[in-house]
């Protein structure tokens, strides 16, 4: 249950489908030990990705590798992606980009969303928004693109798309949300979109108000832009999610261990070990605390929207920011906006 719980926090926002450099196999549980329904299979592959993990290779600097190694006991930083992805021979841009963080110390789980559009720098590319450094070079080049713009310290990701996604919250039967009358007609609207693509009729949402989503009306909840304060708004439903699925499994128990071995671990990507996510969960599992801090930034007091060539960009001083972030995963002080 320790692997099942981090796993399951981590990875469930929005799907799987870039081939795996490598994958181990894990067993379901003896026959008998699943609930009635669970698929017969008896081994799943996990894919796990192999990145080069040099100081270099990640875009982590001497400064703050100094920085770290002066911690007693550093928290662990880990990248979240959800891609734009319709088809599996794609990257795509990652249009979710979050970074989960654990308190070693505390065992406070922390969230931080960087708004797509921010305009930094990707190596070898130049300037251009922080989601397209996902399509240009994977989670290798998108992992060094938040290190070298934020001064980070990330070493491992996880990576989902739209459709595996849908699969995984599928599995754990939906998620609730407070659903705003506003927000309905283009929820519908991007379901109808993925509805069309898997050739599936659409299941609309008709009516506001606290209701239990299933995978795709999630996913289509949480690529709703065009309501509220677009972008910004859109990384709030996206945390909402997260911190929905967090609260449905918080009273989990062994009965998930073979919808977890069977319906999640294949609908997605990650270059954690599961020795790592295992360690990691235990440390989770032996936390007080019921709650996930979530912030997002670059800070509106901060940051801008610009042009360039006829394209939005969101610039931010990315000095400010970093220092923000920092205060926040670090010292646990909260961002004004």
């Amino acid at each position: 249950m320790k692997y099942i719980f981090l796993s399951l926090v981590l990875f469930s926002t929005i799907s799987f489908s870039v081939s795996a450099q490598d994958t181990t196999s894990l067993t379901t549980p003896p026959t008998g030990t699943a609930p009635a329904g669970t698929p017969a299979e008896t081994t799943v592959p996990r894919p796990v990705v192999k990145l080069i993990k040099t100081p270099a290779a990640l875009g982590i600097s001497p400064k703050t590798q100094k920085r770290i190694a002066a911690m007693a006991t550093p928290p662990i930083n880990l990248a979240l992606f959800a891609v734009d992805r319709r088809d599996k021979n794609q990257e795509g841009n990652s249009d979710v980009i979050m970074i989960i963080t654990i308190d070693q110390v505390t065992k406070k789980i922390k969230m931080s969303s960087i708004m797509r559009d921010t305009y930094v720098n990707i190596e070898g590319k130049g300037m251009d928004k922080i989601n397209a450094a996902f399509a240009f070079g994977g989670p290798q080049l998108a992992i060094k693109t938040i290190n070298q713009n934020f001064d980070m310290d990330i070493q491992d990701y996880i990576n989902v798309d739209f459709f595996g996604t849908a699969k995984m919250i599928d599995a754990l039967g939906g998620v609730e949300i407070n659903v705003k009358p506003e927000e309905i007609p283009y929820l519908n609207n991007y379901l109808k979109e993925i509805s069309i693509i898997e050739n599936i009729p659409p299941v609309n949402v008709t009516n506001p108000g606290i209701q239990v989503l299933n995978g795709r009306q999630t996913v289509a909840y949480t690529r709703i832009r065009a309501v509220g304060r677009g972008d910004y708004e859109r990384t709030e439903r996206q945390r909402t999610v997260l911190i929905a699925l967090f609260n449905k499994m918080k009273g989990a128990g062994p009965a998930l261990y073979p919808v977890f071995m069977n319906q999640i671990l294949p609908n997605m990507e990650t270059s954690l070990s599961g020795m790592n996510l295992f360690k990691i969960g235990g440390d989770l599992l032996n936390s007080k605390s019921k709650t996930i801090e979530q912030a997002r930034f670059p800070l509106d007091s901060s940051s801008k929207g610009i042009r360039v060539n006829n394209i939005w960009y969101l610039s931010a001083d990315l000095k400010v920011t970093t220092a923000a972030l920092h205060n926040f995963i670090y010292k646990s002080i909260s961002p004004a906006r």
